[in-house]
């Protein structure tokens, strides 16, 4: 991809994504006081933003406008404030229009969450 678009809610949340298009993408952030829960843990929104965020930057590249249109999160341990995490999305099954995904949210060694999700491909329109 030429450059990555500016995600404007990735960067209202503090995420920083890597790794544009070609069916893999990276998103990391550092948990804040800001993404918490009344209960002290990142809000199940926010991972839930962040794995969306890894996914559509997977899916979006020069060639192709993917239109993300399901997202299934699974919820494995709770991250807290100072955790490093980051999000790593990747196409497990290319299909004839759409690409299915699986991202994978880890602090460390530790999963934290896991989504599956999908998105059409569309031809990219000449701006």
């Amino acid at each position: 991809m030429s450059g990555p678009r500016t995600d404007a809610f990735a960067a209202f949340l503090g995420v920083d994504v890597t790794g544009y298009g070609g069916g893999r993408a990276e998103a990391r952030v550092r948990v804040s006081e800001d993404h918490l829960n009344p209960h002290g843990t990142a809000h199940g929104s926010f991972l839930f933003s962040l794995a969306g965020i890894a996914l559509a930057a997977a899916a979006n590249d020069d060639e192709h406008s993917g239109v993300v249109s399901a997202v299934h999160i699974d919820y494995v341990r709770p991250a807290r404030p100072g955790d490093d995490l980051v999000a790593t999305a990747e196409v497990a099954e290319r299909l004839a229009k759409e690409d299915l995904f699986v991202v994978r949210v880890v602090h460390g060694d530790e999963l934290v969450a896991r989504a599956s999700g999908r998105a059409n491909r569309r031809v990219r329109q000449a701006s």
